[in-house]
């Protein structure tokens, strides 16, 4: 099934020949709508910009750190399972690399997305959370994947559905995502993409940490 992923989107040549994505369109917040502009580049780097009314909302990751900020707000910098999810999203060839990350992977039998038949896919990580990957039957291409944060709670899931795939450069890249968490929702629609462009390194510098307030006396 994995093999079968990567030859629906183009192949595994195809897919290392990506070397950055710049992409545009609009993000959905139940019945908000602005726009969202986002970076990729290898090695595992990526940042977005929502622009929304009272400044930019940052998420990024560096390829080894990544963190949010928001509008008067200090950045927080990812730990643990939001560094793992992060260097997930920014990996530009994800597809060939899946094998890799599994020490152990099984079919756990089959779900309709949508109208779609998919097949279920979990794949085990030593040391991190688990996979869940659910593959179109017809087409091999990923329909869903879902992920688990590590909190003093237990597991919480963070479900992506990938849609309007799309071709361009040789391969095929969804132009709409919605990510579900239990606290809420999202959706990117894309309008534009743009695949091996230039894009500057300076992009994806880490914030200066917020200096400590001084003791109040």
């Amino acid at each position: 099934l994995l093999d079968k992923y990567v030859q629906a989107l183009g192949g595994a040549a195809a897919i290392e020949k990506i070397s950055s994505r710049v992409m545009k369109g609009t993000i959905e917040f139940g019945e908000q709508s602005m726009p969202i502009d986002i970076y990729a580049k290898d090695p595992e780097r990526r940042i977005s910009f929502a622009h929304t009314p009272n400044g930019d909302s940052v998420t990024a990751f560096d390829g080894h750190e990544g963190w949010l900020v928001s509008s008067g707000r200090p950045p927080h910098f990812m730990q643990g399972s939001e560094t793992d999810a992060a260097s997930i999203d920014a990996d530009l060839h994800l597809a060939t690399h899946l094998p890799q990350m599994f020490n152990a992977m099984k079919v756990e039998g089959s779900e309709k997305i949508g109208d779609r038949e998919a097949y279920l896919v979990v794949g085990e990580r030593q040391g991190k959370t688990p996979l869940e990957l659910y593959f179109d039957q017809q087409t091999g291409l990923l329909l869903r994947l879902v992920r688990f944060g590590e909190t003093a709670v237990g597991w919480l899931p963070t479900q992506i559905d990938y849609a309007d795939y799309r071709e361009a450069n040789g391969i095929k890249v969804p132009y709409r995502w919605t990510l579900a968490r239990p606290n809420g929702r999202f959706t990117i629609q894309l309008t534009d993409l743009k695949q091996n462009v230039p894009v500057d390194d300076a992009k994806f510098a880490k914030p200066a940490p917020e200096p400590p307030k001084p003791p109040t006396k």
